[in-house]
């Protein structure tokens, strides 16, 4: 996330904090007599301090790059430290920010070129470094403004590293600062803010930061908000866990990033990653856009397709189609084919077997899956695995995985009355992953109540097997005609996997379950409440008796006993 340069709304946000306060930045009138004079001088130092300082920058990301990136670090070090400790030297929050900004910057580019033991000493020094850095920002805490706040706490974040650690405190000083502050900050801030608590897994001032922030972004006008903005907010509400934003805030996300979609300035419009991780931020949280904005996001990646340079990678497929599955997105299937179209493109030499498997899935679980699509993906995958010059291999594709390729082969299973050249189209499919690995048994499920569920179609005189596996999910029972004359009856308890802001639509996972068990007979959903420790065994019966009847047809004559 690039923090060098902000949207010029930021002056009109804060042209009415700032008026009438006297800090460092402000430019002097032309002419000054008596002590004005001295503040002319004091304004020359900070600036020259900050000149200083850019300069060394830029000559530390230049020089990190080459054969010692240590030396070039501890040159920068030194450099900064022989500054600050000049008599008369002006250190103010700006030169500090851009201070702890540039060793954040050099340390991701240094990092992966130092050995392990270069990497301990030089991380021991930037410790060193930082600490001073922040004792010194400690005693400048009052003018630290907004946007100071978040790009030391992001920059913080990108070297792993809680202020906290170098200096107790800091952390909390930072977002009460920015809290102070707050109604300056533009999208770029509260993102930065948010990006930095999800990687440093923190909750500032004891959750008080995160509950402004929401509270700020629930009633506020979101126009500065670019799509990368709202994006990075999106994601890390949804990866921290102490944020459990509310519908209202993602309702106000949801309407700045359609907004945005309909901008006439390309600039503006959403890219494939902005995209993907809206989405993806959006399915975690189980938080189901509308319908128009959903198909306008999943309208944008298409388009994006067809244009050279600016195509959805392989991950932000894969990020795309599970979210819009899992929120039950109602997509075209002519969308779905343009983008397992480009996954699928000779020419996508960036895809990788989890992303065929993943695509797999999906589309099963949208409906979308064609035969023809999962043969391709499956031969894929035979490339990948059967090369040892790949990374992948057989033993790489998780058990979770393989039930998911075989999930997917069972939706495309054709009825048994089909004609013969479907069902030979669809057993050379099962071959191929079969020659993958057999199908994997999942773990055996702990169901709660089986014993009264039991009990009661023992009561109704109904035969059955309690515990089944079908089509890879363990279910509760399933109750079998006499000679197989009629289809079982499966009987499994009711998902609560519901979406949020949606209270009666299941998620895509849970309907693709019931979708796929309805194929191997008639399903009945108990509900949860129904074998809880109140209800008796004779009420089970009761309940579960006209619910058989009528999944049997009108009668239970051909199940009993």
């Amino acid at each position: 996330m690039d923090t060098s340069s902000q949207p010029t709304s930021r002056q009109a946000a804060s042209n009415s904090r700032r008026a009438g306060l006297k800090r460092l930045q402000v430019q002097p009138p032309p002419r000054h007599t008596g002590h004005q004079k001295q503040r002319r001088s004091s304004w020359d130092q900070v600036r020259q301090t900050g000149e200083y300082i850019k300069v060394h920058k830029n000559q530390l990301l230049q020089s990190v790059r080459g054969p010692q990136p240590e030396m070039a670090l501890q040159s920068f070090y030194g450099d900064v430290s022989s500054l600050c400790s000049r008599p008369g030297t002006i250190i103010a929050p700006p030169h500090l920010n851009a201070i702890i900004g540039a060793t954040a910057k050099a340390w991701t580019l240094a990092q992966p070129r130092l050995s392990q033991q270069k990497q301990e000493h030089a991380h021991h020094q930037m410790h060193a470094f930082l600490t001073g850095m922040f004792h010194r920002l400690q005693t400048l805490l009052p003018d630290v403004e907004a946007r100071q706040a978040a790009n030391i706490l992001w920059s913080s974040a990108q070297l792993r590293l809680n202020p906290d650690a170098l200096l107790p405190g800091m952390t909390d000083s930072l977002a009460q600062q920015f809290m102070v502050d707050m109604d300056a900050a533009i999208g770029q801030e509260f993102a930065n803010v948010l990006v930095a608590c999800a990687k440093l897994h923190i909750s500032p001032c004891q959750g008080e930061l995160l509950k402004a922030i929401q509270n700020r972004l629930a009633r506020a006008d979101l126009c500065n908000f670019d799509p990368q903005h709202v994006a990075n907010t999106l994601h890390s509400l949804a990866t921290l866990p102490a944020a459990a934003p509310s519908t209202e805030v993602l309702d106000a996300l949801c309407q700045r990033f359609g907004a945005l979609l309909k901008s006439r300035q390309a600039a503006e419009l959403p890219d494939a990653q902005n995209i993907a991780n809206t989405v993806w931020a959006l399915s975690k949280l189980k938080h189901a856009p509308s319908h128009k904005l959903a198909m306008a996001m999943v309208g944008r990646m298409v388009a994006l397709c067809h244009l050279p340079g600016h195509q959805p990678t392989p991950q932000n497929i894969s990020n795309v189609l599970p979210a819009c599955a899992e929120l039950s997105v109602p997509v075209t299937q002519a969308d779905t084919d343009s983008l397992a179209s480009l996954l699928l493109s000779p020419n996508n030499r960036h895809a990788t077997w989890q992303h065929y498997t993943n695509a797999a899935w999906i589309l099963a679980v949208m409906g979308h899956l064609r035969q023809a699509q999962l043969a391709l993906m499956l031969d894929q995958i035979l490339v990948l695995s059967g090369n040892p010059g790949q990374r992948s291999a057989p033993s790489l594709v998780t058990d979770a995985q393989l039930t998911q390729l075989y999930q997917a082969l069972d939706w495309l299973q054709p009825h048994p009355t089909a004609l013969a050249q479907q069902q030979s189209a669809w057993s050379s499919l099962q071959g191929k992953l079969h020659s993958l690995r057999p199908r994997h048994v999942p773990n055996k499920s702990t169901f709660h109540g089986i014993r009264k569920l039991s009990a009661a179609l023992d009561q109704l005189q109904l035969p059955f097997k309690a515990a089944v596996l079908v089509q890879s999910f363990w279910v509760n029972a399933v109750v079998h005609s006499q000679d197989n004359r009629a289809q079982p009856i499966i009987l499994r308890l009711s998902s609560s996997d519901y979406i949020t802001n949606i209270p009666d639509r299941l998620t895509g996972r849970a309907l693709f379950s019931i979708r796929l068990m309805a194929k191997q007979g008639r399903l009945v959903d108990v509900h949860q409440n129904m074998i809880s420790d109140v209800i008796t065994v004779k009420q089970l019966a009761e309940y579960l008796e006209p619910m058989l009847t009528a999944a049997a047809g009108g009668s239970l004559d051909a199940y009993r006993l």
